[in-house]
């Protein structure tokens, strides 16, 4: 099951706006920003803030009022390709200021679908895309998180993690990249996670921190 199961929908009068947008020869996606555009993009971000509550990425929450810290995201980068899918609603959802900055305009699409420059319709399957899309995919089945770190379950789950740098704060701490893809990392973590006896669940972190330090 997608994380993401209803893409939003707009009312015939955002219709118009989008229609006369994309109607428009002088239109840029650089414009995506511009005033007249604001109800729309609120309407977009509330939407998918309401449905998501969390960034699609770090799984990190977003801002509840704030649009500094919950951006509109073009899962397709709105500047890989102008136009075509800056209105899609299987193309949007919302991130943090953090992967927002990060990720940027990355590439996302499979190789083979990059190379098809004239598709025109929006790709729609899991298979289209190399990062963990939240309209196709399941987050949990191709990335592992706990805490602020997170583990690769899947290809298109380390690929997600690479450009969007989710293990950003433990790098900063040192611990190298490459143990966290390490099987006795996983199940630690596991048995973390499916433990529900306190004292127990606290044996199983001290023993987490001591596989970080004689790691090291």
């Amino acid at each position: 099951m997608a994380d993401i199961e209803i893409p939003i929908s707009f009312s015939e009068d955002f219709k118009n706006v989008i229609n006369q947008k994309l109607s428009d020869p002088d239109f840029k996606y650089q414009d995506w920003s511009n005033e007249d555009l604001f109800p729309l993009r609120r309407y977009i971000r509330n939407y998918y803030r309401d449905l998501t509550k969390k960034c699609v990425y770090c799984r990190k929450d977003v801002s509840l009022q704030s649009a500094n810290n919950c951006h509109v995201e073009h899962i397709i980068s709105k500047s890989s390709d102008p136009l075509k899918f800056i209105f899609e609603p299987k193309n949007l959802c919302v991130l943090c200021s953090d992967c927002n900055e990060i990720k940027k305009d990355k590439e996302v699409e499979d190789k083979i679908l990059k190379r098809n420059k004239q598709y025109r319709r929006y790709p729609n399957s899991s298979d289209s895309f190399l990062i963990v899309h939240p309209h196709f995919d399941n987050y949990d089945e191709h990335i592992f998180k706990c805490e602020d770190i997170y583990i690769d379950l899947t290809p298109k789950g380390s690929y997600t993690i690479y450009i969007c740098k989710l293990n950003r704060k433990i790098h900063k701490f040192g611990i190298e990249p490459v143990l966290l893809s390490q099987s006795e990392l996983y199940d630690l973590f596991n048995a973390i996670m499916n433990e529900t006896n306190f004292t127990k669940q606290n044996m199983l972190f001290n023993k987490l921190r001591a596989y970080f330090i004689k790691s090291s």
